[in-house]
């Protein structure tokens, strides 16, 4: 999710199947089974850092037993020959595909419905082929899901990153907390390729959602929450996180998000004020215009410059992206969350409001 900051602000932004009961690691009784997990690893042409990821992926322990499913949708790049080349280091490897030649190619919700159609554990833990998982990442998220149902890991902005692409304050979202929406529906979220699930979870909450190629992971923390599913963020257990480099690519990432996101409150029936398209319209004139500093900043090779540009067109992508969403037709509201998430965000803002007291 991305902040409203348009300079230098980093953005923030059925019942269970019958199976054993799943104990904490440090406190399994004797003769109770460790739960399996499946690793599932989405990827279009990754094949510029995936071998990094699964090198990562390779030194993974777990004691209940564990597979790692690649999901490829329609690589053109060998991606699928780089992860074979780790079948002797991950014995449980399978590489599944997620793209039928010929048929539009599906986004990385697709891709993570179809891991899940494969995976064989009890619970199912993502990550994805520019990322690099930490040491113990493996351990720490299956300890976490021993005791929640659904769980994420840190995000570490620094390791995979060139110095200006750090953080501008802090250590970056989902460093040290979730990211949670100050309004309606109040609800926390984390990035797709750090969170894990319990099978019960995706049971009961159902599929990633396709049509939000972009905010797929927020939609599914919502819904998860609404039905009753608390989200933990397990701090033993971290992600390095690789941003995009190149402007273009960090313009369209904040665009295709911003977008997105817009289509996502509407279907959770979020209100809207008056003239949504004129006040975006006016945010879009004033990030342009705090742009201007920030560009001369870089263009004079000032200190921070380039770290400052590089957020200001992430912000700037997703603030014309707000704009783009409320042009087309409204999502349609899905009737089955509402009552849930006006309920909820009548909790949030009674929570946020300030006592008198």
């Amino acid at each position: 999710m991305g902040s409203r900051r348009c300079s230098a602000g980093n953005r923030a932004w059925p019942p269970p199947r019958a199976r054993p009961y799943i104990w904490s690691i440090r406190a399994v009784p004797v003769g109770r089974p460790f739960m399996k997990l499946s690793v599932i690893l989405p990827c279009y042409n990754g094949a510029a850092t995936l071998a990094v990821q699964m090198e990562a992926l390779a030194a993974q322990a777990w004691p209940g037993g564990w597979e790692l499913i690649v999901v490829d949708n329609g690589s053109t790049d060998g991606s699928a020959a780089i992860a074979e080349a780790f079948r002797d280091r991950v014995p449980d490897l399978r590489i599944v595909q997620a793209h039928a030649p010929g048929t539009p190619r599906l986004g990385v919700p697709h891709s993570y419905n179809t891991g899940i159609a494969a995976a064989t554990g009890d619970a199912f833990v993502f990550c994805e082929a520019d990322d690099e998982v930490a040491a113990g990442w493996l351990q720490a998220m299956g300890e976490a899901l021993a005791r929640h149902d659904f769980v994420a890991a840190r995000l570490d902005h620094r390791k995979l990153n060139p110095e200006w692409l750090h953080p501008v304050h802090g250590e970056g979202y989902q460093s040290e907390h979730l990211s949670r929406l100050p309004g309606y529906p109040y609800l926390a979220h984390a990035s797709g390729c750090a969170i894990g699930l319990r099978r019960a979870v995706w049971e009961r909450v159902g599929a990633f959602e396709v049509a939000l190629p972009c905010v797929h992971d927020t939609d599914y923390c919502w819904r998860a929450q609404l039905q009753g599913f608390a989200l933990h963020l397990e701090k033993a257990a971290l992600v390095h996180y690789r941003e995009k480099q190149s402007l273009p690519a960090r313009l369209r990432q904040g665009r295709n998000w911003g977008r997105d996101y817009v289509r996502l409150l509407q279907r959770y029936g979020a209100p809207t004020r008056s003239l949504p398209r004129l006040r975006r319209l006016v945010w879009v004139l004033r990030c342009l215009s705090a742009g201007v500093p920030v560009g001369l900043r870089a263009g004079l090779g000032l200190a921070d410059g380039r770290r400052r540009l590089a957020d200001w067109v992430w912000n700037f992508g997703w603030a014309w992206g707000e704009v783009l969403g409320t042009l087309g037709p409204p999502e349609p509201v899905r009737s089955e969350l509402l009552a849930l998430a006006l309920a909820r965000s009548t909790e949030g803002a009674q929570a946020a409001r300030p006592s008198t007291s």
